[in-house]
């Protein structure tokens, strides 16, 4: 009777350690995976919360001194990056994505149409419209490292990089099964934000996750960087939260 007691006992442990073992094994895999909504998130710590009237779905960029947020209502506005005040707005093409890459705007319209905008930051006049050819972008950024666009196509789920005078682009890694609100270079590699599971996604520039970050608010949307790093979520009520990572 002892003896089987002691089988007993030594099979219940072996089976709690595989448990534990399998569950350890699943966590990784769901955080490595950006597609799985119940993956580990951090925490980001709140700085300020800054409150302007720009409402709804459109992506951020940062010039060096202000913010540039578009929206799908053609509205293209100029923020003072500390207070949210309006320094300029123009009406514009309706768009989702911007960048400020070498002293302009570059605009898309995240609508299935494979053509970037470069506009005047001053006058908000359309300088020129470049044919993208087979990518169609929804969101992008501009990536100082190598003077490049980083480009989000909406068609592939695809980031690329890409140069508006040349034409090439090199994709990077997928993105599939996120709904993208914005994207943002970070240290080197890519935040990209999920309106899907309102989380934050930092990236390598190869593709693997080295964090998932809840958002501190519901309706997340677009996402810019200053040039101290921190990061600023642009919320769809029109909040913008300026946090830095833990």
């Amino acid at each position: 009777m002892w003896v089987k007691m002691k089988s007993l006992s030594a099979f219940i442990t072996l089976f709690s350690i595989i448990i534990l073992a399998v569950l350890s094994s699943c966590k990784d895999i769901a955080f490595n995976n950006p597609l799985d909504p119940n993956a580990s998130k951090e925490v980001l710590k709140i700085i300020r919360v800054i409150e302007t009237q720009l409402a709804g779905r459109g992506d951020a960029a940062f010039d060096g001194e202000k913010f540039w947020k578009i929206d799908l209502y053609g509205g293209l506005t100029a923020l003072d990056r500390e207070s949210g005040t309006i320094i300029r707005s123009f009406s514009i093409e309706p768009g989702t994505g911007v960048a400020f890459f070498r002293d302009v705007i570059y605009l898309c319209n995240g609508q299935g149409e494979n053509i970037l905008y470069t506009v005047d930051p001053l006058s908000g006049d359309i300088l020129n419209r470049i044919s993208t050819r087979d990518i169609y972008p929804g969101y992008l950024t501009a990536s100082e490292t190598d003077d490049r666009l980083i480009i989000f196509d909406v068609r592939s789920s695809g980031i690329f990089r890409y140069d508006p005078e040349t034409g090439d682009a090199v994709r990077l890694f997928s993105a599939s099964g996120m709904s993208v609100g914005g994207i943002e270079i970070y240290k080197g590699g890519l935040l990209i934000t999920d309106m899907n599971t309102d989380a934050i996604y930092q990236f390598t520039m190869n593709g693997s996750v080295i964090n998932v970050f809840l958002s501190p608010a519901p309706g997340i949307g677009g996402v810019a960087v200053d040039s101290s790093d921190y990061i600023y979520l642009f919320m769809m009520d029109g909040k913008i939260y300026k946090v830095s990572l833990p």
